[in-house]
């Protein structure tokens, strides 16, 4: 009987060529984007799960309380992983992490190499005995316990010695005034890229502890820039281990904490949610993932494969109308209700086993499109894991039940003699499924256009909008680094030789230097208030500092509001600042005209009072996501760790070899780099980008289902009306008449769709919006009709249903000359800003041709 089927239903999809066509595409690329997207969360889900002990290992995280105000931060004291093994027994080891601080060079002496590395770490020796990131060479337990040795990855041996076996050979690694020979005592394979520790170069934690000053003064708890990971005991409890945590403050730093009025709260974050759950500033992982972004991408293939299952639906019930006579027979020569059932499920299972298959080459032709949006290199190993093909299998059986059952039991369970008499088959209620399918594909569909357009204005909008401070044409180079290991107090005067010559080109008109740039954050976070405030305590603010010379405001060009730059003086005073309007309502200080001569108090670890000389306006020094926070500005050269230099790109390349050929003969051992301000910053809102192009894609994709399922659909109805159309035509109907006959229906539904589809995209769109600080206006603010495309297209079409008993005028007008170009023209406008459409011409059908408009 089984085989019967298969013959039938094989036989009537070979009939049908185009609509089973149809029917497999639809499936196919519906699967076939479900499978892609789920290789996309099934990666983005398995970040440091490859670690053997990831369910049990945890990083440490830190929250203060200050009165009203909360600070979560993975960073730490150095003191704090070892205390917490001291008097937590739960805990089994403890790694800590610190990132450079200061620009590294690292040098091949004996080939004449040195390079600037930007991801060296410095780590505890037991670094690979609790992350397994597996050796090419060395030893893990002993890689890192000399503090002269160093571990680098594959890449970094091959760039520095030209091959992998470089066990013994030496580095010299220049960080600031840090600065140390080192012997190579591993390499690393390449590192996993689902794994949040991304780095090239691992040196021994005890190496910094022993000759950085800053640290060896310390008692382990002043300066928080240490990330630790603790592994506890599988039956412990993180929540109860964290608690324990409070014991270990008081014990420590208990009066201290007192004295400031400050709580501390640490947290366990386990490991495999780093990726998708931190939102700490300044976050070691690179390349977090957001975990509502992976429950958005798996809704969206949900319903993808819902609107490719819809599609199969209404076109195999709308095809089995005109099979009636087919089933009619059939039952008279003795064919029951359950062979009738089995039959069409046949069918089913077999469009959708052949678009199971197809949709395996569709997602291998899309992989490497995904691969260039995410930047990754993704392959499509999921297919391997025995879990998913389970998953797939049943994804086969539903889509078989949800596309099969409906047609089976509507089809099955007519009367022979009925259909016989009829040659149809009445519909019952399945015109009521067929109408709400189509209404769930319209009102997909427009959700995800909304989606797209809505995304994409946001990330034009941060991209475009004013600073306040000037980025264009700003050329950055990176500070010196070799020269501090001679004489720090020498980069001062470098600087001034290299400034005066690099000023001597013409298309060169300011350069200065300062510790950061815009879009690479702070270089120090303070405890600041004011001390002429009627509270100074309450008024306790967090403040970033930035160091500069005399001519970063002017290279920058930032507003002055009230006082004077350090240009303008013409000479620094020690302790005079400049703040932003966010620190003038930060600490209290009325206005930036009051705020001229107020002290400031600022926390290094003992308090030191500063004054206000300038206030300068509100910018924007990093992504439009945060809102305006306070800046400190102090006078200081000491830090250039970034120049930067206002050209002229009209000879952007003789620019260039001239300011080279400055560095190299100011800072010869240096490595030269460069990079221009605005691309940098614009690099800030590439998760955004890589957002809005997955998100457009997707929906590209479903709208394609939608539209191939439609496009089927009006054809078959077409074709199963066309002895209606032809008697219509013979009693003198118009062409434009029987063109509304066809596409009305279509035209209500879309009118619900829309209707409906409006209220969720203003509801979704501004629940989205809400995580960014500066955002484009909604649409339903302004102007609705006039901005949205489910408006303009709801707007345009629905209005002619509505009035084709009341205009003939129109209806002839917009109809019966020529139906199809005008909606196409309607289709197109929909999708044009109304900036684009001013000043355009439509092309209209008229009594003598056609005519503009």
């Amino acid at each position: 009987m089984i085989t019967h089927y298969f013959k039938v239903a094989s036989r009537n999809l070979a009939k049908n060529k185009i609509f089973s066509f149809i029917n497999i595409l639809g499936l196919a690329v519906g699967m076939g984007v479900f499978l892609l997207i789920f290789q996309y969360v099934y990666f983005e889900s398995s970040y440091d799960r490859f670690h053997s002990n990831a369910e049990n290992i945890y990083r440490l995280t830190v929250t203060s309380k200050r009165g009203g105000d909360l600070n979560s931060s993975a960073y730490s004291g150095f003191a704090l992983g070892p205390s917490g093994k001291e008097m937590i027994p739960e805990i089994e080891q403890f790694v800590r992490i610190q990132p450079q601080i200061e620009r590294m060079v690292v040098s091949n002496k004996q080939d004449n190499l040195h390079f600037q590395e930007n991801r060296s770490w410095y780590v505890d020796s037991n670094f690979l005995q609790l992350f397994d990131f597996p050796l090419i060479y060395g030893d893990l337990r002993s890689a890192l316990i000399t503090k002269n040795n160093i571990v680098i990855t594959e890449e970094i041996a091959q760039k520095y010695f030209g091959n992998n076996n470089c066990l013994g050979k030496e580095l010299q690694v220049n960080e600031g005034l840090l600065v140390g020979n080192f012997t190579v005592a591993g390499v690393l394979k390449e590192l996993p890229s689902n794994s949040h520790l991304q780095f090239d170069i691992l040196l021994p934690m005890g190496f910094l502890l022993e000759n950085e000053k800053t640290y060896t003064e310390s008692n382990g708890w002043e300066w928080a820039n240490f990330v630790t990971y603790v592994s506890i005991d599988k039956n412990g409890d993180p929540e109860i281990v964290a608690k324990k945590f409070d014991q270990v403050f008081a014990t420590h730093i208990g009066d201290i904490l007192e004295e400031e009025k400050v709580t501390l709260e640490a947290g366990l974050q386990p490991l495999v949610d780093i990726h998708l759950k931190s939102e700490f500033a300044g976050d070691i992982a690179a390349n977090n993932g957001d975990s509502q972004h992976i429950t958005f991408f798996s809704i969206i293939a949900i319903v993808i494969l819902l609107m490719a299952w819809a599609n199969y639906i209404n076109l195999s019930t709308v095809q089995a109308l005109g099979r009636a006579k087919e089933i009619g027979v059939k039952k008279i020569i003795g064919a029951d209700r359950k062979q009738l059932i089995g039959q069409f499920l046949m069918e089913s299972f077999l469009v959708n086993f052949l678009a199971a298959v197809f949709s395996i080459g569709i997602a291998y032709l899309l992989l490497p499109i995904l691969n260039k949006i995410l930047g990754q290199k993704l392959s499509l190993d999921v297919i391997t894991n025995l879990k998913f093909l389970g998953g797939f299998a049943l994804v086969i059986v539903v889509g078989t039940l949800l596309s099969g059952l409906y047609s089976a039991f509507i089809l099955s369970g007519h009367k022979p003699l009925n259909i016989l008499k009829s040659n149809t088959i009445k519909q019952r209620g399945g015109l009521s499924l067929r109408k709400g399918l189509i209404i769930f594909q319209f009102f997909i569909s427009m959700l995800l256009i909304s989606g797209t357009y809505l995304i994409y204005r946001q990330v034009l909008f941060m991209k475009n909008q004013d600073l306040v401070l000037d980025i264009e044409k700003i050329l950055v180079l990176d500070g010196p680094s070799r020269i501090l290991e001679k004489d720090r107090l020498a980069q001062e005067s470098k600087f001034q030789v290299f400034k005066e010559q690099v000023s001597k080109h013409l298309t060169i008109s300011e350069v200065s230097g300062s510790s950061s740039i815009p879009g690479r954050g702070s270089s120090a976070t303070l405890d600041m208030w004011a001390l002429d405030a009627p509270d100074e305590m309450g008024l306790k603010q967090s403040s970033s500092i930035i160091f500069i010379d005399d001519d970063f405001f002017d290279t920058y060009d930032f507003e002055l509001l009230s006082g004077e730059d350090f240009r303008e003086r013409g000479k620094w005073i020690p302790n005079d600042v400049i703040i932003n309007e966010a620190a003038v309502r930060a600490f209290g200080l009325q206005d930036p005209a009051n705020a001229i001569g107020k002290r400031l108090a600022a926390d290094y670890g003992s308090v030191d009072t500063i004054t206000v000389s300038a206030v300068v306006k509100d910018f924007h020094w990093s992504s439009l996501k945060d809102s305006y926070t306070p800046y400190v500005f102090v006078h200081n050269q000491f830090y250039n760790s970034y120049y930067s230099l206002k050209i002229d790109i009209s000879d952007i390349q003789g620019s260039m070899d001239h300011i080279q050929a400055a560095y190299n003969s100011a800072f010869p051992e240096d490595p030269f780099n460069y990079y221009f301000l605005d691309e940098d910053f614009n690099r800030q809102y590439q998760a955004d980008i890589q957002f809005a192009n997955l998100f457009s894609a997707f929906s590209i994709l479903a709208i394609i289902i939608a539209c191939l399922g439609l496009f089927a659909l009006v054809s078959v109805t077409a074709i199963l009306r066309a002895k209606e159309v032809s008697i219509r035509k013979v009693l003198g109907a118009s062409v434009g008449k029987l063109m509304l006959l066809l596409v009305r229906e279509y035209i209500f539904l879309l009118g619900v769709s829309a209707v409906l589809a409006v209220p969720a995209v203003i509801w979704g769109g501004k629940a989205w919006l809400e995580n960014y600080a500066y955002r484009v206006e909604t649409v339903a603010k302004k102007h609705p009709c006039k901005s949205s495309p489910i408006f303009r297209f709801f707007l345009l079409c629905f209005p002619v249903f509505l009035l084709k008993n009341q205009s003939n005028s129109l209806e002839k007008t917009l109809f019966e000359s020529f139906p199809m170009p005008f909606m196409l023209c309607l289709l197109v406008w929909t999708q044009l800003s109304p900036e684009t459409c001013t000043g355009c011409r439509l092309l209209l059908p008229s009594d003598s041709g056609y005519a503009f408009l």
